[in-house]
Order: C-alpha cells, then structure tokens, then sequence
C-alpha cells in the first residue's frame, strides 16, 4: 500500500487528473462516436471529469483505510472539486445517486445475472450519456456509446490510488 504522503498527493491531483483525462478524451471519442459532435465541449470536459473523480472516489474504500483516513482524502478531493467548478461536487452527488440506481436495476437484470464485467461501467455511462445529452440514450449508437465511455472512464481511473 501506498504511504499516507503518496495518497495525499493523489488526492490533491485527483480532479485535475481527471480533467486533463476529460480534455484529451474527446477527439479520440468524436473519432467513434460522431453523435458527440453535437456535444458542448466544456460540458464533455465536466462531466467526465466528474465521472473520473466518482470512480477514483468509489474506489478508494478497497484501500481498506483506517474511516479517519479515507475521510481525509475525501475532504481533500471535495475541496480540489469544489475549487476546480463550483458544480463539481452537485455533480459527484448526483452521479453518485443514478450510479447506485443504475447499479442496482441493471444487477436485477437477466442480462447482468450471466455477465456482470461491466456492470459497474454500464452504470458509469448512463450517467455520463444522460447529462450528455440530458435523456437516457436512445438510439443504437449511444447505447453503445453508455459501455464505451463508462469502460474508458473506469479502466482510467481503476488504479488512481496504487
């Protein structure tokens, strides 16, 4: 595990990490996904940016840290959101709030029941695609696109804290 100085510091580069992630993810995305022309680019930037910092965030209670020290990276990684856009933490609760219901119907699901590899991801995406576009995704390309941008997102910020 990582010292306690070592995740300080990822906790303090957290939302700016996820940011540049966020900048430097759209022309190979818009490559894919023609759809995402149609998206403002600062509202891609904030969304995923967003999206990156909640998973790093679930993430870090597999650490299995003393509460104390979670929290402190936690109030660490608040301050950076909160700093970086005064929405930034609005956001992180809400995209918290539609992952845990996402996660929950698309478990119950048949098609989760025999393969949940992307489960989480799935989750992640809908988030993303629904304040993307401001629905749930309709047609077939950005159905497509809710397991692309959710599994991207994850796999980048899977091991923030190793």
């Amino acid at each position: 595990m990582k010292s306690k100085n070592v995740l300080i510091k990822q906790a303090e580069t957290l939302v700016s990490g996820a940011n540049i992630f966020a900048v430097s993810s759209f022309v190979p995305t818009l490559d894919r996904f023609p759809i995402l022309s149609e998206i403002d680019l600062k509202h891609w930037d904030f969304i995923v940016s967003v999206a990156g910092v909640f998973i790093a965030a679930s993430l870090l209670n597999n650490l299995q840290l003393k509460s104390d020290q979670e929290d402190l990276l936690m109030e660490i990684v608040a301050k950076k959101l909160n700093d970086w856009d005064p929405d930034g933490i609005r956001a992180f609760e809400d995209c918290k709030s539609l992952f845990e219901t996402e996660y929950d119907r698309l478990k119950a699901s048949s098609e989760y029941q025999k393969d949940n590899r992307f489960l989480s991801s799935d989750a992640l995406g809908i988030w993303i695609v629904w304040n993307l576009f401001g629905r749930q995704p309709q047609s077939d390309e950005e159905v497509n696109f809710v397991r692309t941008i959710g599994s991207t997102v994850t796999h980048a910020f899977f091991d923030w804290w190793q």
